[in-house]
């Protein structure tokens, strides 16, 4: 039908009875990130924002720390396929394949160790409505879920705005996009929080860490071990966050809301 959709034959059974049907699906595609010229990963993904995906993948996975370690890229479209060559010592390869553990999400990677050290929780300041208002918005953007119920979907929010949006068949992949979207556009991560639809597993919580995003909110759960990362590395992490509440699991004493609401 077209790049992220496909109409497929099904048969439905509904009400005590079969009949034939035409179904609107996502597509998903493997996609490959080679680094010098090595294999680095393939990722099951939808195919869209190929090249965003691939740099958040590298920045939220420590592969890279900065942009001028890239010295050039080449994305190949008919081979689903991007080849970076990259000004970076080899051990961090190395350690992304020797401390990394399978992920948790669909279209699952490797995700590596976090390292560094621990630090304040940032002076962002929000109002608790101004989240939640912002929450409905973004579940009603997503045409590709309401059409085919088959995506995540993540944002950036700047000033009670979402300035970068992506969906993907994963929830890290969407993640992903999100912040390569950002970082294409030279962004600081660091003044942006991050929306999405999916669980607040601890993958995700590292991914933020890395990129230097200071608050995760989501419309789903969070897990133990993702808020046990999130004190230790100082990272607001919002679930529920749908109707009229949600719940604030690290940084309970911080004064991050303008107004105390909650």
């Amino acid at each position: 039908m077209d790049e992220i959709r496909a109409l497929k034959e099904i048969k439905k059974y509904h009400n005590g009875r079969f009949e034939m049907l035409t179904d609107l699906v996502v597509r998903e595609i493997s996609f490959t990130i080679n680094v010098n010229d090595f294999r680095l990963v393939a990722i099951a993904c939808l195919p869209e924002n190929l090249p965003a995906l691939a740099l958040g993948f590298l920045f939220s996975e420590g592969l890279l720390m900065n942009q001028r370690e890239i010295l050039d890229s080449e994305y190949t479209p008919a081979e689903n396929l991007i080849n970076f060559k990259l000004d970076i010592p080899e051990e961090r390869i190395q350690s992304f394949f020797l401390t990394g553990e399978k992920t948790s999400g669909c279209g699952s990677t490797l995700s590596s160790a976090l390292s560094g050290n621990k630090r304040a929780f940032s002076e962002l300041k929000i109002e608790a409505e101004s989240i939640l208002q912002l929450m409905r918005k973004f579940q009603q953007d997503s045409a590709l879920f309401k059409q085919t119920g088959g995506v995540h979907s993540a944002g950036l929010v700047k000033h009670d705005e979402i300035a970068y949006y992506a969906e993907d068949i994963g929830r890290h992949n969407a993640v992903d996009k999100v912040a390569g979207m950002a970082l294409m556009s030279q962004c600081d991560l660091t003044s942006y929080y991050l929306i999405c639809s999916g669980r607040i597993s601890s993958e995700i919580v590292k991914k933020c860490v890395r990129l230097g995003i200071p608050l995760i909110v989501s419309q789903s759960a969070v897990t133990s071990e993702a808020i046990r990362l999130g004190w230790e590395y100082k990272t607001f992490l919002m679930g529920f966050t749908r109707g009229g509440r949600f719940n604030l699991y690290t940084g309970i004493e911080e004064e991050i809301f303008v107004k105390n609401e909650y």
